[in-house]
């Protein structure tokens, strides 16, 4: 490898971290591991050894510590990022970024009450910190923190948590209550003052199981192989016409007991030329348990009164479909190639290993109404009022303002509404 570059590549990421832009830090990762597959840990080990001999002769050793800290992170190495963020916070206690960033090693391995502490801290000195604000919504869903007098979102969250309680609603598949709770949520949340970013739109019910998904699509997206483990993947997916459908959807995934308490997530289409605009999906492990688990959430909707949807079973991803479309087929007639293994270990190379200390924690998504889910179900109607769908107006009549949805849909606009307007799952 061209050490002269490499060293180039890693100063220009390093000086990306000084400046805040970790967009680019990422993609620069990303594109350095690709141009030089034989890059590994002693590469960063080295400017790690170049920083720590900076130490004695720099002013700002706090910033040094993060730029050390972050390369630690990549590395897998968890538990010395978080002493090396704790060192830049002793030479600058005032700087939001290290506390986010202990924050983001502390969530890494499952220590949430830590991380959301600390997410609160970098807040406390930048209120303006998005990346902090997101990482303290998010987990929300693993846990509700016991410091909530010291945070807006925290003491927000614990409140929208008790709403259904409050509002004394049982049946939470009704328009009118449906309504009553997002008023309720719409009217907390404006009186509490906070300028409140979340760009997400997707509400999860995870287990503790990983299911490598972002690992799967990097050997797709470089090699257009299908990984070994897709083939075992098989989902049940739930298409739905309207907003209102969707949300009372999301009420029976977080209500429901499935013995395998399999992952599900409800959710609007915004990828383009995808067709269908709301979706629900439970994964499942082999065809088996997909076709045993259809015909109980079938019967669980239809309790409900929810009656216009269409449920199918799904083989892995539709990113598959176009370069393998006989993947499709759910009696999983095409095999996996062994060949494939080389492709698949050519990106696991280039993981570090890390120790069992390091090893990152997934948590249990708890059960509930919570902030995010509430910002998200607010997503959903401005969606909803883009494509056309009106229905949102009989569970809410606030104002509607242009979000970042506005830009990811302003390509597909006619093609949503033609969806919605012809009937199309």
């Amino acid at each position: 490898m061209n050490k002269l570059k490499s060293s180039e590549s890693i100063k220009e990421i390093i000086r990306d971290i000084d400046n805040k832009n970790f967009k680019e830090v990422l993609a620069k990762i990303e594109i350095l591991l690709k141009e030089y597959p034989n890059l590994n840990v002693s590469t960063w080990e080295d400017e790690i050894k170049t920083y720590e001999k900076s130490l004695n002769t720099k002013l700002e050793k706090f910033k040094i510590y993060i730029n050390i800290g972050v390369i630690l992170f990549k590395l897998g190495k968890i538990s010395e990022s978080i002493v090396t963020f704790k060192k830049s916070i002793e030479y600058n206690p005032n700087f939001s970024l290290a506390y986010n960033n202990l924050a983001i090693s502390y969530l890494e391995l499952g220590m949430f009450q830590e991380a959301s502490e600390f997410f609160a801290l970098a807040l406390k000195l930048n209120k303006n910190d998005l990346s902090a604000q997101k990482h303290l919504i998010n987990i929300f869903n693993l846990i509700s923190p016991i410091n909530r007098s010291e945070n807006s979102l925290i003491n927000l969250n614990f409140r929208i948590k008790n709403i259904i309680k409050n509002l004394k609603i049982s049946n939470f598949y009704a328009a009118e209550n449906i309504k009553e709770v997002l008023n309720e949520c719409k009217r907390l949340i404006s009186t509490n003052g906070l300028n409140i970013t979340y760009n997400e739109t997707q509400i999860f019910r995870k287990n503790s199981k990983n299911l490598n998904c972002y690992r799967h699509f990097k050997v797709f997206n470089e090699f257009n192989v299908i990984p070994k483990y897709c083939f075992s993947c098989y989902k049940i997916q739930i298409n739905l016409f309207t907003i209102i459908d969707l949300i009372k959807l999301y009420f029976i995934f977080d209500t429901i007991n499935l013995k395998n308490n399999n992952m599900r997530k409800c959710m609007i289409e915004t990828r383009n030329q995808i067709a269908g605009n709301y979706k629900g999906y439970i994964y499942c492990d082999g065809l088996d348990e997909a076709n045993n688990l259809t015909k109980s959430i079938d019967d669980e909707m239809k309790k409900v009164n929810l009656n216009d949807f269409k449920i199918t079973i799904k083989h892995g991803c539709s990113e598959f479909y176009k370069s393998y479309p006989e993947f499709k087929n759910i009696d999983n007639e095409m095999k996996y190639k062994e060949e494939w293994l080389i492709k698949e270990k050519l990106i696991d190379d280039r993981t570090p290993v890390r120790k069992e200390e390091d090893k990152k924690i997934w948590g249990k998504y708890l059960q509930g109404l919570n902030l995010p889910d509430i910002l998200i179900i607010f997503n959903w109607i401005n969606y909803a009022h883009l494509i056309g769908d009106l229905s949102y107006k009989k569970i809410f009549e606030k104002e509607i303002r242009p979000n970042f949805l506005n830009q990811i849909l302003e390509n597909q606009i006619e093609y949503r509404k033609n969806i919605f307007n012809n009937k199309l799952y």
